[in-house]
């Protein structure tokens, strides 16, 4: 993709405001012994934080895994033209759903920075080895880099896995009030029931809902005073 196509990047897309959450690690309900975690938005920033204005491409790396709930394998998959009018297309794999999403403003703003710092080299990958070759970044080097800035971030050792940040976004967005649906298309879940594991473990949705049905006129007695 070159600059003049990237300059059609001007959407913006709605994304967790993230107010009012706690700073503590987060364990999702599920199996003993097989609980998928998140972290707060306060861990997610400070991973962000960690990792170097050099490192470009690391940057970009984590802001789409992250603000996409990818994989580390779709994450390898995007390629330059899958960005275009300031969208995305996203391939998912293990059954879910491929899609185009719009491009936030700070990914875009780490892209711009991105291909600065990489220069047009014709290699059709975005994320691509700086050996020689244009071979795309393998999930086992996303991995390696995950665990140097998690390390750096004081994560949580056991939360020192690019996986998280899918976990993260999906609960961030329930927090900032998105219905499970909402959260199952921007995920690319194929089933809903993928997705109600993340409504089990927040309450703020609901006690929105809650507010809203007080003040309402459909439900029968229902003065609150």
């Amino acid at each position: 993709m070159c600059a003049a196509e990237f300059t059609k990047m001007g959407k913006s897309v709605k994304i967790a405001s993230h107010v009012g959450q706690g700073h503590g690690m987060h364990v999702i309900g599920g199996q003993a012994g097989h609980q998928p975690a998140y972290l707060t938005k306060a861990e997610v920033e400070r991973l962000f934080a960690a990792i170097p204005d050099k490192d470009g491409r690391s940057r970009l790396l984590f802001d789409l895994i992250y603000r996409y709930g990818l994989r580390r394998i779709e994450a390898a998959l995007i390629r330059r033209e899958h960005l275009s009018d300031g969208r995305i297309w996203i391939t998912r794999v293990k059954g879910g759903v491929s899609g185009e999403y719009p491009i936030h403003p700070r990914t875009r703003r780490l892209l711009w920075a991105y291909f600065a710092e990489r220069g047009e080299d014709g290699r059709a990958f975005l994320f691509v080895t700086r050996q020689s070759g244009a071979g795309r970044l393998s999930p086992s080097t996303i991995y390696q880099l995950f665990q140097r800035y998690a390390e750096a971030a004081e994560l949580p050792v056991d939360r020192r896995h690019p996986h998280v940040l899918r976990h993260s976004i999906a609960v961030h967005l329930m927090n900032a009030g998105w219905d499970v649906a909402d959260v199952q298309d921007w995920l690319g879940h194929r089933d809903i029931a993928s997705t109600m594991v993340y409504a089990a473990i927040t309450n703020k949705r609901r006690e929105a809902r809650y507010e809203e049905a007080l003040l309402s006129n459909e439900i029968a007695a229902n003065n609150a005073s």
